[in-house]
């Protein structure tokens, strides 16, 4: 058995477990200090006492093994909360008060930093640089203690680095000659970035690895590592070929390491991370290096369904990068996502972002765009045009004609837009209130009724770590939460698409061509989720008109009119910064959203899954794959500034073959000539998924691609796996 394969069984029945351990009810509320002080020194707390982990044979070391202790064990899973910040209070009762609650779990998560900083400067370079930004006698008494912050917790992060240097090195003494000597390296490496900058491929490799777990202790989910391929090809040097390849394949398996936890209803810990390879350089050159193909290999040996691949495909990136990629696609890989770099760099630029800083784009969670330690485009602001129709259908159903009826719903959704962004806005308000020392007004905004937390950011809930890898927190004396970072733009996406443009299809049909129904008739019958007279018949109508996906203009015109007037009206506001609200068309969590959702005009019953982003609704696609990917590419991707996604569940059957592989690769090269933006192809056998819902214990390794997230297929609930497998039907 080689190393990788050991790891990997090692990795999937969760190993690590052995040193796992409740975390113990530390408290630093008491302590004489800030808030950002004490949530520093509360993660300090961790990495001094949590259990480390070095296991057999592993070259890349590090693991999380506190957890807050939940309900019991179930099938074999370990229950945990992944948080533990509810476990280790840093806020006094005081605060609590004065804030009017307790708000320490205001971290939205969902941020992609830029771990090239600690590679650049080092654990000790982050923190000379915070000491020396002290020195500044004009700072508030807030920039100070944010510093001190970041002092605090990157001191932290050297002891744990150095515990697992002793740890390593006592190993050392009971192994054998082989394994002796790799525990040594071990502990000479950590040792030596515990507090310089690393020199060698391995050592940014487990510097980076230790960066990332102190991301994940403090914000515990949805932190990604953004272009690694970009950050490691400036170490690789004259490293041997075929070690450096053995170093990734033992980081990917350590990306996997919590895959035993039951945390989410995923049915698996809903870590999510997400690796940004290919595309291009800051100078707009070639970026696909030797590190790129290594993590391809590496994700296609391992096979996990997390770390995801997304991956920029440029014109300026080698023939042999998309040809391997589309290898693991075909062969069942369904982490492996597409992108249209050339596209999506001036479409970026379109929207005002500096060219070096669009053509270095990477991405936090799915398929959401981020400028990695520079921006924070997530900012939970989200539209359902779908939610958004039933509501004006429930007031406004007298429209002489269609044309009538699709310029009022567009201007409801302009008003829509408008309200939860100065609703978003003033969430930043109040943080620039806090940031800027100005805590009365601050306060009172907070006594007149000003909602808080809106922008999941609270100065009661600090990131004194992930910020030491952001740019300008240092600089401007500011925790990431207040925004010092250099682009301001914002993310707003609309979901619930295509049930919004199928129910319009069916209205303009059904109601305004063929006039066999009223609207008011419609919606009633979609008020009483059909069940009324003639319901069934109604509902069978509804159904058989154009559907979204099948290259149909009928249905694709009002695709196209609908959202690109959406875009271009988020495209109007600006933030607190004057920067804008970058657009992306986005629909996760299908089945739990969609039972939030009362019937609607395509046919679809309440409570029904909705389909995934701009992905056609289950059972509708009439014109195979092709014909969806034409609907998809009619949009304007100059509109496109964030978020998309187009996924098309396709039989394994059809990339059978010797040509299989360059089936796909035509495909989807054939879908981007035509500007398109965005795949994300789920490539699998519908019966294999059928046999697994009963015989679990065969499919294990059956992957399967959900929205912009990945899992075992076995792993989901019931009730994902049973959407999964109507996307077939």
């Amino acid at each position: 058995m080689t190393r990788t394969e050991f790891l990997r069984e090692q990795t999937v029945t969760g190993a690590n477990k052995c040193k796992r351990a409740p975390m113990p009810g530390f408290s630093v509320a008491d302590a004489p200090c800030s808030i950002s002080e004490r949530k520093a020194l509360a993660l300090k707390l961790i990495f001094e006492n949590m259990p480390v982990y070095i296991g057999e044979m592993e070259l890349i070391v590090g693991t999380r093994t506190y957890f807050a202790p939940n309900a019991g064990n179930e099938d074999g899973h370990d229950n945990f909360q992944y948080g533990l910040f509810n476990r280790i209070p840093y806020l006094t009762e005081e605060e609590i008060a004065l804030f009017g609650k307790d708000d320490s779990y205001g971290n939205k998560t969902h941020y992609t930093p830029d771990f090239g900083i600690i590679l650049d400067k080092g654990i000790d370079g982050i923190i000379n640089e915070a000491e020396e930004r002290k020195k500044d006698s004009s700072l508030s008494r807030l920039n100070t203690d944010f510093l001190q912050s970041i002092i605090i917790a990157y001191s932290g992060l050297k002891s744990l680095i150095l515990r697992y240097a002793d740890e390593a090195k006592t190993l050392s003494e009971t192994a054998t000659r082989e394994r002796r000597e790799e525990l040594l390296e071990i502990s000479r490496i950590c040792e030596k970035i515990s507090s310089d900058r690393p020199e060698s491929f391995r050592e940014a490799i487990q510097l980076l690895w230790f960066a990332h777990l102190g991301t994940i202790l403090e914000s515990f989910e949805f932190i990604n590592y953004g272009r690694l391929d970009v950050l490691f090809g400036k170490f690789l040097g004259d490293t041997p070929r075929d070690f450096a390849q053995q170093l990734i394949d033992c980081l990917v398996l350590k990306m996997h390491d919590q895959t035993d936890i039951v945390f989410s209803y995923l049915g698996k810990y809903a870590s999510q991370l997400v690796i940004t390879l290919g595309g291009v350089l800051q100078n707009g050159e070639n970026a696909v290096n030797e590190v790129t193909r290594m993590f391809l290999d590496a994700c296609g040996r391992t096979k996990l369904p997390e770390p995801e691949l997304n991956l920029r495909i440029s014109s300026k990136n080698p023939p042999e990068f998309l040809d391997k990629a589309t290898e693991l696609t075909v062969n069942g890989c369904n982490f492996v996502s597409y992108y249209n770099d050339d596209l999506f760099v001036k479409s970026l630029e379109g929207a005002g972002i500096p060219t070096e800083y669009a053509r270095d784009y990477g991405f936090d969670l799915c398929q959401d765009i981020n400028i990695p330690g520079r921006g924070d485009f997530f900012s939970c602001i989200a539209v359902s045009l779908s939610h958004n129709l039933m509501r004006f259908l429930s007031k406004n159903r007298d429209f002489a004609d269609f044309d009538s009826l699709l310029c009022a719903y567009k201007k409801s959704i302009s008003e829509s837009i408008l309200c939860d962004i100065r609703y978003h806005n003033l969430g930043q308000e109040q943080m620039y209130l806090y940031a800027s020392g100005r805590y009365d007004e601050y306060f009172q905004s907070i006594k007149n009724g000003a909602p808080t937390g809106k922008i999941g950011k609270s100065p009661m809930a600090p990131l004194p770590f992930i910020s030491g890898l952001y740019h300008g927190t240092i600089e401007k004396a500011l925790d990431m939460i207040f925004e010092p970072y250099p682009v301001k733009e914002n993310g707003l996406w609309f979901c619930a698409c295509v049930e919004a443009i199928n129910s319009l299809s069916a209205i303009k049909k059904v109601v305004f061509d063929e006039k066999r129904y009223t609207l008011d008739e419609i919606y009633r019958a979609c008020e009483a989720d059909f069940k009324c007279e003639n319901g069934d018949i109604i509902k069978a109508q509804l159904q058989s008109t154009p559907k979204w996906g099948n290259d149909d203009d009928y249905v694709d015109s009002i695709a196209k009119e609908l959202l690109e007037f959406c875009l271009a009206e988020c495209h109007k506001h600006r933030n607190l910064y004057g920067a804008k609200f970058l657009a992306g068309l986005h629909q996760p969590h299908p089945v739990s959203d969609g039972k939030k959702l009362m019937a609607t005009p395509n046919g679809r019953n309440a409570g029904i899954p909705l389909a995934v982003s701009m992905t056609p609704e289950s059972g509708t696609v009439k014109n195979g794959a092709t014909a969806v990917l034409k609907s998809a590419s009619k949009l304007d991707p100059s509109l496109i500034h964030w978020n998309h996604c187009v996924m098309v569940n396709y039989y394994s059957s059809i990339f059978e073959g010797e040509k299989g592989k360059e089936n796909f690769k035509a495909m989807l090269k054939s879908y981007f000539d035509m500007g398109g933006l965005q795949h994300q192809p789920n490539i699998t056998n519908v019966e294999d998924l059928k046999k697994a819902r009963n015989e679990p214990e065969k499919y294990r390794d059956l992957i399967v691609r959900l929205w912009g997230v990945s899992a075992y297929f076995v792993d989901l609930p019931r009730e994902l796996q049973d959407e999964m497998i109507a996307r077939f039907q």
